[in-house]
């Protein structure tokens, strides 16, 4: 690869399903696609994937075959003598990163790289649960593989790290704090993680002592503060700016949070000389 991605994904992939499948044939008898990226792995057999309109890859014991997702494609192979293959189907906002990482890039891997990706797809097959929790470390694991692919020809390949859950969510409080004055949701939270969003909410709290809904209220409050202090627009362009979904709810989570309405607010501060220029 002799172009490189401007920044590698931070968004770690999200595994839908993670099994090892004996091929039926008709994986060969007709093309097909997947609303979610596929990552190969073949255990026994061989087969040609035939990849779009022209493309063509034979694969055998020990190769890895990734198809991006929307991809029309045909799996064929000797029918008696069978296809096994390792298959993850996963889901990665990173369109981008498969105009680098392709078949035949996987094809030119070397053998080292071969190696230690094998080896962390054995450790996530060795420890996978269906559970959340599973799930997560799984995608963790998967993460670090396509990084090891991305970087292949790099001398860090050895070194690419997995995130911990601490660093994702570091990652997902970066996400908030530019976000809170949109109307974001804990599920837009947590497809930009990779998570389930109940797991995404139990481990925000873990992480930092504070539900998600009570952080990203408070990151809101401020900002709406902020605003009422400093400039004059009215309460309900207020709450529109910061994401609140009307303008009463607002007042109730501003009276909640401070003991007093935020008009009431406004007209405090004025009186004890404690608010900003008005603009």
């Amino acid at each position: 690869m002799t172009e490189k991605l401007t920044t590698f994904p931070e968004s770690h992939p999200r595994i839908t399903s993670f099994k090892i499948i004996e091929y039926d044939n008709v994986y060969s008898s007709h093309t097909h696609y997947s609303g979610a990226h596929e990552l190969l792995y073949v255990l026994e057999g061989r087969m040609t994937l035939h990849l779009g309109e022209n493309l063509e890859y034979r694969a055998g014991p020990g190769d890895f075959l990734i198809i991006p997702a929307g991809t029309p494609h045909r799996d064929e192979f000797a029918v008696l003598k069978g296809l096994r293959i390792h298959l993850i189907i996963f889901k990665w906002d990173a369109e981008e990163y498969f105009k680098y990482v392709n078949c035949r890039t996987l094809f030119n891997l070397p053998s080292d790289v071969r190696s230690e990706a094998r080896r962390r797809l054995e450790f996530i097959r060795a420890h996978w649960t269906p559970g959340a929790e599973g799930i997560f470390s799984a995608s963790l694991q998967l993460y670090s593989i396509l990084s090891l692919f991305y970087f292949a020809g790099e001398e860090a390949a050895p070194k690419v790290p997995v995130p911990s859950a601490a660093e994702v969510m570091q990652r997902v409080k970066h996400f908030l704090d530019q976000n809170c004055n949109s109307q974001i949701t804990l599920k837009d939270a947590a497809e930009f993680a990779g998570l389930s969003p109940s797991y995404l909410s139990r481990l925000f709290h873990h992480e930092f002592g504070v539900s998600f809904n009570a952080y990203l209220t408070a990151r809101r409050l401020e900002s709406a503060r902020h605003l009422l202090l400093t400039t004059r627009l009215q309460i309900a362009e207020i709450a529109s700016r910061c994401g609140f979904s009307s303008s009463s709810y607002f007042i109730k989570v501003f009276r909640t949070h401070y003991g007093v309405t935020p008009k009431n607010h406004i007209e405090v501060t004025a009186f004890t000389g404690k608010g900003g220029k008005k603009s």
